[in-house]
């Protein structure tokens, strides 16, 4: 056996390896478990989480084994269960999102089937960067997983080097259905899943995938997932990690960094992804950056500081005026306030921003007052554990 034989013969171990790796992460993933009474029910229990208060919510719940009952009916007998979309806008951070809203009955429908089959399909193939929409991780992993990196870094080469921030461009939107196809395709061998999943994608139109379905959720984060492993497996770049849209990628070599959004756009292109060529750029990180709307930059002694950024405090400030003046005219309650700056408040005490809590406090004082809903004082002093940079 020759050098070319045992290289094909490791690649054929590889390849099968990875064919068994995926036959057992599929067996499951069927219509019948999508369509199985236990796993609507516990879907429907998981829909109602945060919108219980809903009268079209309440009213499913009181004909719940009916309701589950007819779903499995229709989808064993592969009837349409799309209803149609509630449409609406939000301004969320200063900016304006078209929302596509499923009725109650088809969203119990859209968590089973992400819950048993698209996600133990598709997710467990993301690379370890991906923070979005996966259990156990979130924003505050990507940070974590960021401010150790630059850690790293830092004791490799000091405060040299650059960031690559890459920003795709109206990302929902403009969703190309079919690379979206193309992940079921590949992901899953049920065609009556599959099927199920493309009609699904085909009550957007032509392109583009709405934002709140939780199916639409998991092929977002999905369809990047290409790139992710090129940069992964990239030789010599030094980190990389992605949030839905947000992605960076570190390296002390700046013509490199060049090279490797050349290559990304080529791969964007294939995908049907757009570039925010605007928001998209190459920093020093002796200057600092800023990522998930947090700035990140070193202190003198290498420390990687993590704060947030001066518009989101700016909007808070404006929010807690407003709701002052909403209050006074009986609008909302005082609970509905409270609720709403612990929410935020919550939030930053867990990045480096000590003296904008007490500010923010101070400014809540001052237009609330101590006194919190039920009469008692109102403390705003409990400190959450900030998030700790790795060694």
């Amino acid at each position: 056996m020759n050098s070319n034989d045992r290289r094909a013969a490791r690649r054929r171990r590889r390849e099968e390896k990875r064919a068994e790796k995926r036959r057992k992460r599929i067996e499951g993933c069927t219509l019948e478990r999508v369509a199985d009474l236990n796993s609507l029910y516990d879907a429907a229990a998981k829909a109602k989480r945060g919108v219980a208060w809903k009268a079209s919510v309440q009213r499913y719940q009181m004909r719940v084994l009916r309701n589950i009952s007819k779903a499995h009916d229709d989808l064993l007998a592969g009837n349409d269960i799309r209803r149609g979309f509630t449409e609406f806008d939000i301004m969320e951070r200063g900016k304006l999102r078209h929302i596509s809203s499923v009725h109650f009955s088809e969203r119990v429908i859209h968590k089973s089937l992400s819950r048993n089959a698209l996600v133990p399909a598709i997710v467990p193939a993301f690379t370890s960067g991906n923070s979005a929409n996966i259990s156990g991780r979130g924003t505050d992993y990507a940070i974590r997983r960021l401010k150790k990196q630059l850690a790293r870094h830092w004791r490799k080469h000091g405060s040299e080097g650059y960031i690559l921030l890459v920003d795709f461009r109206d990302y929902f939107a403009s969703i190309d259905h079919d690379a979206a196809k193309g992940i079921v395709r590949r992901a899953l061998d049920d065609e009556r899943v599959i099927a199920l999943t493309e009609s699904l994608i085909d009550a957007h139109g032509d392109v583009g995938l709405g934002l709140g379905s939780e199916p639409n959720q998991t092929l977002a984060v999905a369809l990047p997932s290409r790139i992710d492993h090129w940069a992964e497996e990239m030789p010599g770049l030094e980190a990389t990690g992605r949030y839905m849209d947000d992605s960076y990628y570190i390296d002390m070599d700046k013509q490199k960094l060049r090279v490797v959004l050349a290559c990304i756009e080529i791969l964007c292109e294939d995908l049907g992804i757009k570039i925010n060529h605007r928001k998209t750029r190459i920093v020093k990180l002796s200057r600092g950056f800023r990522f998930l709307k947090k700035r990140f930059f070193y202190t003198p002694t290498g420390r990687v500081v993590v704060r947030p950024c001066r518009d989101s405090v700016t909007r808070e400030r404006r929010k807690l005026k407003a709701m002052r003046r909403m209050l006074d005219r009986g609008e909302i309650t005082r609970e509905q306030v409270e609720i709403s700056y612990q929410s935020w408040r919550g939030g930053i005490l867990r990045l480096d921003a000590h003296r904008t809590v007490l500010s923010m406090d101070a400014l809540y004082r001052e237009l609330f007052g101590t006194e919190n809903a039920s009469g008692g004082g109102f403390s705003l002093m409990r400190r959450d554990t900030p998030l700790q940079m790795a060694a």
